[in-house]
């Protein structure tokens, strides 16, 4: 596989992690894996890859520069890439702004945050109301919190934690479901 249909599939996926409204111009000086990548059949997966993440970021623009024709961004990355291979220091000399790289890992969190959740095994009576997870707030009252984890002054509850010698109240086992349909 190319080194360099792979560092374009990077740098596609970073530009499609930016805001909707930028404009992203990469410039690439490998023909061939421009015309790979623009082809929904290619042979190879990487370029498939790209192409459907640019099929579906119309603002990222892809286009062909010559190689070594004093281009300096080209030469800088040029640079960069020598000094990786023999240094294995990769974007030692690159500054992200602040914002982007705190939204990318806000990305990134939400993204492992969401997995767990999915994955868990435990908060399942909450996923089944919640099942996506978010840095805002809810405006869910206590009593609302404690029905619906189950999670409060119930026998049931107590039991388990061996805070009460029965889970059954008058009427039947004393869960949440119980008190609020069936209790008296």
């Amino acid at each position: 596989m190319s080194v360099l249909l792979i560092a374009l599939h990077e740098a596609v996926i970073c530009a499609s992690h930016l805001p909707n409204h930028n404009t992203s111009k990469i410039h690439v000086d490998n023909g061939a894996n421009i015309m790979a990548s623009s082809n929904s059949k290619s042979t190879k997966e990487t370029a498939r890859k790209i192409f459907k993440i640019l099929l579906t970021n119309p603002r990222i623009k892809v286009s062909w520069v010559k190689t070594h024709a004093g281009n300096i961004d080209n030469e800088r990355a040029d640079q960069l890439a020598k000094d990786a291979t023999q240094h294995g220091q990769p974007y030692s000399h690159t500054e992200l702004p602040k914002p982007h790289i705190k939204g990318l890992l806000r990305k990134r969190v939400l993204e492992e945050w969401q997995t767990s959740w999915k994955n868990g095994d435990t908060g399942r009576k909450i996923y089944n109301i919640m099942p996506s997870v978010s840095l805002r707030p809810t405006n869910w009252i206590r009593e609302d919190v404690i029905f619906f984890s189950q999670r409060g002054p119930f026998p049931a509850y107590l039991k388990r934690f061996h805070l009460s010698d029965s889970d059954y109240c008058s009427g039947g086992i004393g869960t949440a479901l119980h008190y609020a349909t069936e209790c008296i």
